[in-house]
């Protein structure tokens, strides 16, 4: 066994590959074509200072994979406030506080105007009978689409396009929510039993929590894989690196192109991210995530950063980050000017005055596809993991690494 295995990505699945087959003692090289880690969980720092994560990103502290594999306190967690203030059809707003966390505040959900009364106590019936539950099981349950189960559970289309839509919608990139309903249990889960966190130096702290321990030497920035066998791979420089086995825990694209035998992915949903330097806080340090329930939105969802986690803005100023789900076909200019205009329409004329840092689109922000997280798939001596194989999130990467590990230790 003098061949190390051949990690092809360090996004969150090649880096929880890596750490897993380093801990057991078992050699690796890590290749990577980005000249930094983490894949789809970047943050840039810009010269004033702000903290940019490419494209609104959260932990949730309550994935089961997070419990195994990172040590939160040392992110230095800064949670959201745990509810939403919703931006309602007729442009009201509306705060809907979590009731489970505050008691005080379930008064105040039962008089929220997302839906009757009869919702509301649906709903914690809902909750009620996920706690308690395997989290993995969930996933594997109700394969109709998350819109039909929330219909024949009987919601109204009220708190459905009030609460439903915008919230999971965000978190999906999808609000016709056509994803499996299992999937939308387990996430539902996730944040009853956790919190939303923001580490205090941007999301990009989680890759390289994973990559500290690593051997220096067997991780490869920069280095580009054209070519995968069996038997190793070949980098663009002409090298050709021999390896007992190869990991492919690149996007699912990049895996289709370096080995046809692996299924083209299903399809990405896409979101653009924008950010704004705001001189005040919009919204004065209350902690809460915005969602936008109003017909056809420009903006679906508004965070302020550096409310919940200060170190995301220079002193004085405050982040702001807008997010726009789906396909626009909008050059920046034009996306940027309706964007200015509708948060304008949401937060007041001075919006029109923050100014603009930096927009990110991303085509390939979550994949659709396979809903249950599988054991690490074999294909001609080459192993493939990524939230691509299972469902996506930051979890599924994380488990879909440490199984395709644990399946290569097996081998030995």
């Amino acid at each position: 066994m003098s061949a190390p295995v051949i990690i092809v990505g360090a996004g969150m699945a090649g880096l929880a590959c890596a750490r897993s087959l380093h801990r057991a003692g078992r050699s690796f090289q890590l290749f990577e074509a980005a000249s930094a880690l983490g894949g789809r969980v970047r943050t840039d720092i810009t010269e004033e200072g702000f903290r940019l994560d490419r494209g609104f990103q959260v932990l949730l502290t309550a994935y089961p994979e997070v419990h195994r594999q990172i040590n939160r306190g040392r992110l230095q967690p800064r949670a959201f406030r745990s509810g939403a203030i919703i931006r309602l059809p007729d442009g009201q707003e509306t705060i809907l506080r979590d009731p489970l966390r505050d008691p005080r505040a379930a008064v105040a959900a039962l008089r929220a105007p997302i839906g009757s009364l009869t919702d509301k106590m649906r709903l914690g019936v809902f909750v009620a009978g996920l706690l308690g539950r395997d989290a993995n099981a969930l996933l594997s349950e109700s394969s109709i689409s998350t819109l039909d189960f929330l219909r024949r559970q009987g919601w109204s289309e009220e708190i459905i396009a009030r609460f439903f839509v915008p919230f999971f919608g965000g978190v999906f990139l999808d609000r016709s929510l056509s994803g499996p309903a299992g999937f939308f249990k387990f996430v539902f889960q996730q944040f009853v039993l956790g919190r939303a966190v923001l580490p205090a130096l941007g999301m990009q702290r989680l890759p390289e929590q994973l990559a500290e321990a690593l051997p220096k030497q067997s991780v490869h920035l920069g280095a580009r894989v054209e070519t995968v066998s069996s038997g190793g791979v070949r980098l663009s420089n002409g090298q050709f690196r021999e390896g007992s086995h190869v990991v492919l825990a690149v996007e699912g694209s990049s895996a289709h192109r370096l080995l046809p035998a692996i299924p083209a992915p299903e399809g990405w949903r896409k979101t653009t991210c924008l950010y704004f330097a705001a001189a005040h806080s919009p919204g004065k340090g209350d902690g809460y995530l915005r969602l936008n329930a109003t017909t056809d939105p420009v903006v679906h969802n508004v965070c302020f950063p550096s409310d919940i986690a200060p170190e995301y803005a220079p002193r004085g100023s405050t982040l702001v980050s807008a997010s726009v789900h789906g396909g626009h076909a909008l050059d920046e200019a034009t996306l940027l000017a309706k964007v200015r205009l509708d948060l304008a329409a949401w937060f007041g004329e001075a919006a029109m005055k923050w100014r603009h840092l930096r927009s990110y689109e991303l085509p390939f922000a979550l994949p659709t596809g396979p809903q249950a997280l599988p054991a690490a798939r074999l294909t001609e001596g080459v192993y493939v993991c990524g939230d691509h194989t299972a469902y996506p999130s930051l979890n599924a990467a994380l488990a879909t690494g440490r199984l395709t590990a644990e399946a290569i230790l097996l081998q030995n």
